[in-house]
């Protein structure tokens, strides 16, 4: 009996760590070839976007002194694909008998590298049955906030698009006008710093991304990557606003703060969301001052227990949002 590709795949670096779905998913992105006897799959120097995978047959790997290393698709140390350190070949890779190979995009392999590393550091599951991502968004903690009109308009609104795996469906610095429902698939949340991706988080079905920016009115913060085929539900600011952000965000006159924080039956804490500059040049005496960038990843060290007073214009509209997502008593001061 054959075996599947998907179980031929794991054995090489990085399938082997990789469940069959996984791999499987990722199957109509496999470019299945074969090549006769002294056949150039790549030569050096050339800038490859895939990477090879030798599944049968074998090929030499040429350096730029014609030293020659024979690779055979039987051999124990043909576990990872052909000279795939870098993007840029370093040998000249020539087929010694007929060769069955497996070439996959480069960039492909690095993002779901990137969401499996990441779901396995943090324990996230791949929630991917599809009758779960509407019964995961309305029992949210944000949902519990809107009134059930308001829901029953919001899946009403909703425009049903498909993804495929390497979709980027915002990207960092963009302006959005859509915030974005996960309703089959995964993806993956990345930043930039210092010039490299930083990866934050992974999303599966009922996961809702986007809104930052409609609250906000800023750019982009984060980009939002496809790392497998999927189908999205996309909603337009303009039904946003009035549905989603004006029911969950609270407001609080600058001139009754004070009275909050005297009168309430629970602390109060003042979380500035200003720019650094801003905050420096005209500090809020008893403030917290938190990035917005960052804020959702700090969440984890916030009490429960208070209400949060935030200012900081259309950021502390962001950040009031934010918190109002995960479950926190937030108001904008104005």
């Amino acid at each position: 009996m054959t075996t599947p590709l998907s179980k031929r795949l794991q054995h090489f670096i990085p399938f082997d760590e990789w469940p069959e779905s996984i791999i499987e998913e990722l199957s109509p992105h496999f470019r299945l070839h074969q090549l006769s006897a002294r056949k150039i799959l790549f030569k050096r120097g050339q800038d490859d976007d895939e990477c090879h995978f030798l599944l049968e047959g074998s090929i030499d790997l040429a350096d730029d002194n014609f030293n020659v290393n024979t690779i055979s698709a039987d051999d124990d140390d043909n576990f990872m694909a052909l000279d795939s350190t870098h993007s840029v070949h370093r040998y000249t890779g020539i087929t010694q008998a007929p060769c069955n190979i497996v070439s996959v995009k480069r960039g492909y392999l690095d993002l779901i590298s990137t969401w499996s590393e990441f779901c396995q550091h943090t324990g996230e599951q791949d929630a991917d049955d599809e009758t779960d991502w509407l019964e995961r968004l309305i029992t949210s903690e944000l949902f519990a906030r809107i009134p059930p009109a308001n829901i029953q308009k919001l899946l009403s609104r909703f425009e049903e698009l498909p993804a495929a795996l390497g979709d980027v469906i915002v990207r960092e610095g963009e302006i959005g006008e859509h915030c974005f429902v996960i309703k089959t698939g995964s993806a993956l949340i990345t930043r930039k710093q210092n010039q490299q991706d930083e990866t934050l988080a992974v999303l599966n079905p009922g996961d809702l991304f986007g809104e930052d920016a409609l609250v906000s009115q800023l750019p982009r913060n984060a980009t939002v990557t496809m790392t497998t085929s999927g189908t999205l539900a996309r909603l337009a600011k303009d039904d946003f606003d009035p549905l989603l952000k004006k029911p969950v965000l609270n407001y609080l006159p600058e001139s009754k703060l004070n009275t909050l924080i005297d009168e309430a039956d629970t602390g109060v804490i003042i979380l500035d969301v200003r720019h650094s500059q801003e905050s420096n040049a005209s500090p809020m005496v008893r403030a917290r001052s938190v990035s917005l960038s960052t804020l959702r990843e700090t969440l984890k060290t916030f009490e429960r227990d208070f209400i949060y007073a935030i200012v900081g214009g259309g950021r502390a509209e962001a950040a009031a949002y934010i918190l109002s997502e995960a479950g926190f008593d937030a108001r904008v001061v104005t």
